[in-house]
């Protein structure tokens, strides 16, 4: 059998600084690929809410409860999650409704209501408290919003996000006694949402009572990822790729 010798020690050190350059790497891309979430919040109420809207129990989308709003400009825009304050006057213990995204009949304020144009709808099933004149929380996470979460909002573009068709006895909260025209500026919106309206049954700047106008309590939004180093040190940084260059070092000079 012919004997191929012994390895070179050029070989051992450059393959060693080889094996040491590898390590670093996967190294720092460990670190570099760590990312955080944060979530975003799109629109939500900035108003305590004093009262509650009856969600229609018709399946015709015109028979709701909801709002218009207009995209910021760096869309598309992802929707995550859902969170709605309402209201069980009912003794069962679990209820239902559809929630959807429409298109809106224009973007003037105090004028835009639900279009014909459903862009993504869900049904929601979810469990009440089991006891009238109740209030309660409703957290919906895109688990429970597969076709609304899979929908992205384009850039300036007007939406309507409404909720109808549930089941008897369940109302959305709402902040009542509000002076016309400001009801729009009664949430809370980032990213460059504006909103443009409130309307119930699909008419345009509702008022519970004359004089009486109204936000809903509907808050939705994304998540967000940034890739950081973790942790984030730069001492500590240098001290990882330093004692691996200084073990590097170390085989090398055994080799």
């Amino acid at each position: 059998m012919r004997n191929c010798g012994s390895p070179r020690k050029g070989f051992i050190v450059r393959s060693a600084a080889s094996f040491c350059f590898t390590i670093v790497a996967m190294t720092l891309g460990t670190f570099l690929s760590s990312a955080s979430a944060s979530v975003v919040t799109y629109v939500a109420p900035g108003t305590a809410s004093n009262g509650s809207s009856s969600v229609p129990t018709s399946s015709l989308y015109t028979s709701n409860l909801g709002y218009a709003f207009l995209t910021g400009s760096s869309g598309p825009y992802d929707i995550d999650w859902v969170t709605l304050e309402m209201f069980s006057n009912t003794t069962a213990t679990s209820g239902s409704f559809k929630i959807a995204i429409h298109g809106t009949t224009n973007t003037t304020a105090y004028s835009a209501v639900a279009d014909a144009t459903a862009y993504a709808t869900d049904t929601v099933n979810i469990t009440l408290p089991g006891t009238s004149s109740t209030l309660f929380t409703v957290n919906l996470t895109a688990a429970d919003l597969p076709n609304i979460s899979n929908y992205q909002l384009l850039s300036n573009t007007g939406y309507s996000l409404i909720i109808y068709n549930a089941s008897a006895g369940l109302a959305l909260r709402r902040t009542q006694g509000l002076a016309s025209g400001t009801t729009n500026a009664s949430y809370t919106v980032s990213n460059g949402f504006t909103m443009l309206d409130t309307f119930r049954n699909n008419t345009a700047n509702y008022e519970n009572s004359p004089g009486s106008f109204v936000n809903f309590h509907i808050s939705f939004g994304g998540t967000s990822s940034s890739v950081v180093p973790e942790p984030s040190s730069m001492a500590l940084w240098t001290l990882l790729f330093g004692g691996v260059v200084r073990r590097c070092r170390n085989r090398n000079s055994r080799s």
